[in-house]
C-alpha cells in the first residue's frame, strides 16, 4: 500500500474515534481539553488488516489526525454547527445505515457454515457440473445505476464488448470483458449460479458482490475434460453452499420483516414531486437575469 493511500485510510480511521473519549487522562494517548483517546479506542477504530501494515510513524500520523479532527469538531460545536437541522438529519441517516448494516452482519454471521459432509453430498450429486467450462465476458462497475444503464444499452443492441471497454473497471475491460474459460469454484461465487444457468449468448441481470456490480455474458460452453476431486473443490463448494444458505435465510428474514411492518411506497407521489421540482428549477432558470456582453469594434 502506498503511503499516501495508507495515510488517507488512517485519516478515516482516526476520524471515527474523534470526540468519543472520556475525561480519563490516565491511559490517554491523545487529549484535546476534556476529550481523550485511549489506546483501546484507537486500535478498535483501525481495521485489523490495516493495522498489520501500519508502522509506528503511521500510528503517530493517525494520532495527529485525531487531534486535528477533534479541534475542528469542538470549534464546530462552539459555533453551533451541531444544532444545524440539515447536519443532524445527515448524522441520523449515517447512524441509521450503520445500525442496519450491523444488524444484517450479525444475522448473517449467526447462520452456520455448511459442514464437510453436506458439501461432499452436494459435490457427489453435481460432480459433472464441476467439469463443465463456460467462457464468460464480464462488466464490473461501482454502482447499481451504472450497471443498470450499461445493461439497458446492451439490451438495446449495443455490443457487450464495447460497453465493457467503455465502462468496466475490471482489468479485462480492454479485452471486451473476456474472462476466458472457467469451471465452478473458479469465479466470484455470486456470479457462479447465473453463469451456469445462462445459455450461450445470453446476458444476465445485474449481480451485486463485494467487488461492485456485475453483468455477465456467456460466450461459450463445453463439457471439459476429466472429473475433479472433492479435495480440489471442497473450499469452493463450501463457500458456494454457505453463501446460498445465508442468501436464502436473509431473503426469508427480509420477507418476514416486511410482513410484520406496514410498508408503503408511494411511487405516484414520488413522480409528482419529481416533476414539480423539475418545473420549479426550470422556472427559476428562466427568471434568472442574464448578462449581455457588447463587443465594440475598435
Amino acid at each position: 500500500m502506498r503511503r499516501a493511500a495508507l495515510f488517507a485510510v488512517l485519516c478515516v480511521a482516526a476520524g471515527l474515534a474523534a470526540g468519543c473519549g472520556r475525561d480519563d487522562t490516565s491511559k490517554a494517548i491523545a487529549r484535546v481539553d476534556s476529550s481523550t483517546l485511549t489506546a483501546d479506542e484507537f486500535y478498535a477504530s483501525v481495521p485489523e488488516q490495516l493495522l498489520a501494515v501500519m508502522s509506528l510513524d503511521d500510528q503517530e500520523e493517525a494520532l495527529k489526525t485525531w487531534v486535528k479532527t477533534e479541534l475542528f469538531y469542538r470549534e464546530g460545536l462552539r459555533r453551533g454547527f451541531g444544532d444545524d437541522p440539515d447536519l443532524r438529519r445527515r448524522l441520523m441517516e449515517i447512524e441509521r445505515e450503520i445500525v442496519a448494516e450491523e444488524c444484517i452482519r450479525g444475522f448473517v454471521e449467526d447462520i452456520p457454515e455448511v459442514t464437510e459432509e453436506e458439501a461432499m453430498d452436494y459435490f457427489q450429486e453435481h460432480r459433472s457440473d464441476y467439469s463443465i467450462q463456460v467462457r464468460l465476458a464480464h462488466i464490473l462497475v461501482r454502482s447499481r445505476p451504472e450497471a443498470t444503464r450499461a445493461l439497458a444499452d446492451i439490451r438495446a443492441g449495443a455490443p457487450f464488448e464495447n460497453i465493457a471497454a467503455s465502462v468496466s473497471i475490471d482489468q479485462t475491460a480492454s479485452q471486451g470483458g473476456d474472462l476466458g474459460y472457467m469451471r465452478r469454484g473458479e469465479m466470484v461465487h455470486e456470479l457462479e449460479e447465473a453463469a451456469f444457468e445462462l445459455k450461450v449468448g445470453d446476458v444476465g441481470d445485474v449481480i451485486a458482490s463485494s467487488y461492485g456490480y456485475h453483468i455477465i455474458k456467456v460466450l461459450d460452453r463445453h463439457p471439459g475434460a476429466g472429473q475433479p476431486s472433492f479435495d480440489s473443490k471442497q473450499a469452493a463448494v463450501m463457500n458456494f453452499l454457505t453463501s446460498q444458505r445465508r442468501r436464502t435465510a436473509f431473503d426469508d428474514w427480509f420477507t418476514e420483516l416486511e410482513e410484520r411492518a406496514t410498508v408503503i411506497i408511494d411511487t405516484a407521489l414520488l413522480r409528482d414531486e419529481a416533476r414539480a421540482r423539475i418545473l420549479s428549477d426550470s422556472d427559476a432558470y428562466e427568471e434568472a437575469p442574464t448578462e449581455t456582453t457588447s463587443v465594440v469594434a475598435p
